[in-house]
């Protein structure tokens, strides 16, 4: 994909929530003024301080008092996850209650979202002199591999690990929906991970001195998939990069103006917040000028280390400087400091027991988010589908053991034609099917006509039910908020690709396909490696490669041309739903009797000896 050389300011697709906009002249107004007042007061503190370095003394900070403001709230329920150089901590950022989610493996820095609501993956590293537990036993350096833990916020179990091929990791992203990139301080790389197999995808080379400590995902439209802002700390003057990790290219010349041995990245209202670690201040940087404005300064102008943004408040790390070997001291503290970016004002500021130097700060969006649909624009329009979300949207796993006992328990040519003459038959379409599809397998449950209009319900939907429907309950009523999913099925199979089986590269053309959604459901994955791999090969685009997970959905783009490959030596099955926004008429739905024969050229023209449901 070509993209563009000059500097371009970052927009709010880069990561940041769109602002709310006010709805009457007045609200405005009154928004501006407290704006530029509540700029003008920090100006005015940010002169008072400028004269001379305040520092604190070890082991204590200068607190000042907040300063009262009701412009801005804490979102209630709001959790906080602190990486710290000892644990991984939860605090509530309405009651600044804190519990350790995990210790014991070195330093946790970098976190970022799972797939799976209230699961996060978070690095782990263990590194010499700085890693002790709270007993105060030290960790070796060759304690335990760098690595990425997928990690239960709410229990704290570890439920998946995935060793990375990093030194001294100092940051891990991933791109929605995309792949993960990986700050190897240590070596001076950024990496580029595929997720979820965490493997390494492409390497961009910078130097060690350089230090990169942290990464953001640069605007795919304008950048590309594989473009990333990475800060530089520099050891100090420090910079901005915008970088291809595929080619290694920089894609604009770097913001050189961005403070000093600087930590955080975060696009907000079209620029940069950023950490200005060794003057202890919130900065904004904006890329157009390479300039930045301070928004906050620490009185005690100490270290900072660690930023969110969550509705118009930035969550900051702050601690003492202190030695290297200091920074895993068991009995550290830190401080959590919440600034209302509107307001320009500290709603509170608490420490908290972080069992080591605070490294990173986390929120998982996805709590409380609604899974989304894939735009169907982008399939009734395949050329436009130039992003992720418009090529494939992953869904939280689903309950599959029902059906995956009752599948284990057919014999094994349950789903050849041979085997399903108490089904109906499709007539009309096998030699299309053998000449994209050989070595597949097909069960029809429920099937439409070319138009999508005609909804025919076999027999063995009958059969099956009891062990789907409460699958389809899980995915659809559950995650997407479909009362009654039963009642938007346009087609319904379950493909079975046997041992070496290949589906050639197509698309799925005509209405059925592009007015509804396709959805995989893996039942059935072989345990090789990426043996079974569905790859969607969008025009202009790098393709992307899905491998799937047991009873993880996923929902692709099938008017994009895509391939599937079984290179196993066992079967892969899954269940294919194509699912209508819309609630389907009775008047359209229709029964087949066992042992009809249907003819797909003429289906939808009452050809079929089909009954219309009551």
């Amino acid at each position: 994909m070509a993209t563009r050389r000059g500097r371009r300011a970052p927009t709010r697709r880069d990561g940041v929530r769109w602002r709310a906009v006010a709805t009457n002249a007045l609200v405005l107004v009154s928004c501006v003024a407290v704006f530029r007042s509540s700029r003008a007061r920090n100006t005015a503190a940010a002169g008072d301080d400028s004269d001379g370095r305040l520092r604190a003394r070890r082991g204590r900070l200068e607190t000042p008092t907040p300063t009262p403001t009701t412009s801005t709230r804490t979102r209630r329920g709001e959790t906080l996850y602190v990486s710290s150089h000892g644990a991984f901590v939860a605090l509530d950022a309405t009651t600044r209650a804190r519990r350790v989610l995990h210790e014991g493996r070195g330093a946790y820095y970098g976190a970022f979202a799972s797939d799976r609501a209230g699961e996060a993956w978070v690095v782990a590293r263990g590194d010499a002199n700085e890693t002790r537990g709270r007993d105060g036993g030290r960790l070796r350096r060759d304690c335990c591999e760098e690595a990425l833990l997928r990690i239960d916020l709410t229990s704290g179990d570890v439920l998946e690990e995935r060793s990375v091929e990093s030194k001294f990791t100092h940051d891990a992203t991933r791109r929605l929906r995309g792949g993960v990139f990986v700050a190897d301080t240590g070596r001076g790389r950024i990496l580029e991970l595929e997720y979820p197999s965490m493997k390494t995808r492409y390497i961009a080379t910078l130097t060690v001195r350089e230090h990169v400590n942290t990464v953001l995902p640069a605007n795919v439209d304008e950048y590309g998939e594989h473009a990333v802002w990475a800060v530089l700390h520099n050891l100090g003057p420090s910079e901005v990069a915008l970088i291809d990790v595929k080619t290694g290219a920089e894609l604009a010349p770097r913001l050189r103006n961005v403070g000093k041995k600087s930590h955080g990245l975060v696009s907000y209202d079209g620029k940069f917040l950023m950490l200005n670690s060794g003057e202890g201040e919130l900065i904004l940087v904006d890329p157009a000028t390479d300039e930045y404005e301070v928004l906050w300064r620490e009185p005690s102008r100490t270290f900072m280390k660690g930023l969110v943004v969550v509705d118009e408040v930035a969550y900051i790390g702050v601690s003492v400087f202190g030695t290297r070997a200091e920074r895993a001291d068991p009995e550290k503290t830190s401080d959590v400091v919440a600034f209302d970016l509107r307001r320009r004002d500290v709603l509170w500021r608490e420490t908290i027991q972080t069992h080591g130097l605070l490294n990173s700060l986390f929120v998982d969006r996805r709590a409380g988010e609604q899974a989304r649909w894939l735009d169907l624009r982008k399939k009734a329009f395949p050329l436009t589908a130039r992003s992720m979300d418009a090529l494939l949207i992953e869904h939280d796993a689903v309950d599959i053991r029902l059906l995956r006992e009752y599948v284990d328990k057919l014999p094994k040519d349950a789903f050849t034609q041979n085997a399903q003459r108490d089904n109906a038959f499709l007539d009309g379409r096998t030699k299309n099917q053998q000449a994209i599809k050989p070595g597949v397998d097909t069960m029809h449950l429920i099937f439409s006509d070319r138009s999508g209009e005609e909804i025919f319900l076999f027999p063995y939907w009958e059969k099956f039910r009891p062990y789907i429907t409460p699958l389809l309950t899980s995915l659809f009523t559950r995650q997407l908020g479909v009362e009654d999913p039963t009642k938007h099925i346009v087609r319904l199979q379950i493909a079975v690709m046997n041992a070496g089986a290949m589906i050639h590269t197509h698309v799925d053309s005509g209405p059925w396909a592009t007015r509804n959604h396709r959805f995989h459901i893996p039942i059935v994955v072989p345990p090789e490696v990426d043996a079974a791999q569905l790859i969607i090969s969008p025009p202009g685009m790098d393709e992307v490669a899905v491998t799937p997970v047991e009873g993880r959905p996923f929902e692709i783009n099938n008017a994009v041309e895509h391939t599937v490959r079984n290179h196993a030596s066992s079967w892969r099955i899954h269940l294919l739903v194509d699912f209508s926004e819309n609630e389907i008429p009775n008047s359209n739905l229709h029964a087949l009797p066992v042992g009809a024969i249907c003819s797909y050229a003429t289906l939808g023209k009452d050809r079929c000896h089909a009954n219309a449901m009551a």
